[in-house]
């Protein structure tokens, strides 16, 4: 997603019959983007978002270590409590950069920028993808359109350790 493209929507939806999820990002100039995620790559995303937010409690305040969970749990429940997650997704796209049937995403990178804003970088096998400049209270909201979506596909229920326990995650910091 180009860098100048206005982010106005986010959307998450679990697809059955793929057994994936569909992330759909509508911009303001009325682009779409549309892309598949596996259960490993959402479980590689979650885990991620969660060792950024922890390190965001570690840099904000002295937390001592069996306590860190908690407090991250706490800040991310403010933060998503003001997003509004009722709102239908509506968009109305005039085209769709890569594809009306989206690309199937394998690689994730990202930076954490001075500013603090997360530049993450989602991509398929082909290069193809999406880079989504994520603030703070938009990291939050992302992570809990995924982990709704991730809980309504029952994918990480028993799962010891919770979503992204493989080793071999491409991820790229």
């Amino acid at each position: 997603m180009p860098d100048t493209a206005k982010l106005r929507q986010v959307n998450v939806t679990y697809v059955r019959s793929e057994d994936r999820l569909l992330l759909k990002v509508a911009t303001a100039d009325n682009k779409e983007y549309r892309a598949w995620c596996t259960r490993h790559f959402t479980g590689v995303l979650l885990e991620q978002l969660e060792k950024l937010f922890e390190t965001e409690v570690d840099e904000r305040q002295v937390v001592p270590e069996e306590t860190r969970k908690e407090v991250v749990r706490m800040k991310h429940g403010g933060e998503v409590s003001e997003a509004s997650f009722k709102q239908p997704y509506e968009a109305e796209p005039e085209s769709f950069p890569l594809g009306e049937e989206g690309v199937l995403l394998t690689t994730l990178r990202y930076n954490t920028l001075e500013s603090g804003v997360v530049t993450m970088n989602l991509s398929g096998s082909e290069g193809k993808g999406l880079t989504l400049n994520l603030n703070h209270k938009l990291r939050h909201q992302v992570y809990e359109l995924f982990r709704r979506a991730s809980d309504r596909a029952r994918w990480f229920e028993a799962t010891p350790g919770g979503p992204g326990t493989s080793a071999d995650a491409p991820v790229v910091h």
